[in-house]
């Protein structure tokens, strides 16, 4: 059975997210579907704004950025994440983030960036990178179920008592303004 139009459409949105501008050919390959296939969906997606073309070159369009700013994994979560995050980065100078489950991974649902190498790896919208040692304690929800994790990049293990306490401290803020 073959792929869907919708399925089609979002394999190329993938692609473009992961690797972000890219040519046709290269989108054809990556997305293993036909040139022609390729050509007209993101034709379709380009007059909706989903993408854009720069000179040959496509990449994520400021619609699909609209519509992620809509996205809330939780009601008010994200704003009331945002302070305890940046204060918890201030407070133990490094990268943090608030993580959801979302199918079969953790997706950066905000984030605090300090490091510079984390820039990428921790941008909202993408999945946790494994290998990264992190400090986590969950947020829950009034009905006391977890919502997702803040989490912090552990840099120095010596230092791993304190940075627990710290993103302990901000998940429970979290998780009381939730109430």
């Amino acid at each position: 059975m073959g792929r869907s139009v919708l399925g089609g459409a979002f394999a190329l949105l993938d692609n473009l997210m992961e690797h972000g501008e890219l040519g046709l050919s290269q989108l054809a390959v990556k997305s293993e579907m036909p040139k022609t296939t390729v050509h007209r969906l993101l034709d379709q997606l380009e007059e909706l704004g989903a993408v854009e073309n720069a000179r040959g070159r496509y990449r994520i369009g400021a619609q699909m950025f609209r519509f992620g700013q809509a996205w809330e994994p939780y009601p008010n979560l994200l704003h009331v994440a945002r302070q305890p995050l940046r204060a918890l980065s201030a407070t133990i100078r490094t990268s943090t983030v608030l993580a959801v489950p979302r199918r079969d991974r953790e997706l950066v649902a905000a984030a605090s960036v300090v490091r510079a190498e984390d820039v990428f790896r921790l941008r909202p919208g993408s999945t946790v990178p494994s290998g990264l040692e992190m400090v986590s304690a969950p947020v829950r929800s009034p009905s006391n179920s977890v919502l997702g994790n803040v989490s912090a990049v552990l840099i120095d293990t010596r230092s791993a008592t304190a940075v627990r306490e710290a993103v302990g401290h901000a998940a429970r803020a979290i998780s009381t303004a939730l109430r």
